[in-house]
């Protein structure tokens, strides 16, 4: 009889396990269905979409993607410049940020707690806000339509990484910092040798939110560079007005454009993880 409970709290923990791997099922199948969806009508030969819709192609087709990449101002310059814009601002603002967290982690400088304020305030401020006097400013310095306005106003510190990195690096023990300073070492060795090391989650976490943020960007490029200099999202964006028919063609360069931040995702996966599982999450 004793066994009993045993039992019932086994089938319990068997049936939550149930549950809960259905859930996460149906959430993956649920994130994952638009993008199979988009890939599928990216291979159906517009002729079949006209007559079928969205079904499964026959036969199988790339023309569309040839199409997409015939004309290399169509599409690949833009993911060119994307890629180069993602990666110069993730690089630049995830080391900024970094500087900045050890700062206000390890330096007791006067006005410490104001700045803390300040910061959060700038956090709760939409982005959106300053588009406009940005816009102004990189007119009047004759930047606009150019590739520098596309990274410049994003290469410093962010609020949100300096305080997800400033989370993760005052849970290094003091002792080991101490340890390198008086062994010798400068704020620069301890921070690149001790400190950044022992937070690379969360460093790589912050350099992959940047980048797909850069990547996905499309208010500020179409404001400050628009078809001249379009990223991505402006492509795909002109490709839905400019072949408004051809949902082959735009899918395609929807599908394509999903590529560089699922491939950045699977590159910092272990320090992701990592993150998660300690309860930081982008």
């Amino acid at each position: 009889m004793g066994l009993v409970p045993q039992e019932h709290a086994v089938t319990a923990h068997a049936s939550r396990r149930i549950i809960l791997g259905a859930t996460l099922a149906l959430a993956i199948a649920a994130s994952l269905a638009p993008l199979l969806l988009g890939a599928t009508v990216a291979l159906t030969s517009p002729q079949q979409f006209a007559r079928t819709g969205v079904g499964v192609p026959a036969p199988w087709t790339l023309s569309n993607f040839a199409a997409l990449f015939a004309d290399p101002t169509t599409f690949v310059r833009p993911v060119l410049v994307t890629l180069g814009a993602g990666v110069i601002v993730a690089a630049a603002q995830t080391t900024s940020s970094v500087m900045a967290a050890y700062a206000l982690t390890r330096f007791p400088f006067a006005g410490r707690r104001m700045f803390v304020v300040v910061l959060a305030a700038a956090y709760a401020v939409p982005p959106v806000t300053t588009v406009i006097p940005l816009y102004s400013w990189f007119v009047g310095i004759g930047l606009a339509g150019t590739f520098w306005a596309l990274v410049v106003p994003f290469v410093l510190a962010s609020p949100y990484a300096i305080f997800l990195l400033a989370q993760w690096m005052r849970s290094v023990p003091s002792e080991v910092v101490d340890a390198a300073r008086v062994d010798g070492g400068s704020h620069a060795t301890v921070l690149l040798r001790v400190v950044a090391p022992m937070v690379r989650p969360a460093i790589a976490t912050v350099a992959l939110v940047t980048f797909v943020s850069t990547w996905n960007s499309y208010l500020w490029p179409r404001l400050i560079a628009g078809v001249k200099l379009p990223q991505v999202q402006v492509a795909v964006a002109s490709l839905q007005t400019q072949f408004d028919s051809n949902w082959t063609l735009v899918m395609a360069a929807a599908t394509v454009s999903v590529v560089p931040p699922i491939i950045a995702a699977l590159v910092l996966h272990r320090s992701l993880s990592s993150a998660i599982g300690t309860g930081v999450s982008p």
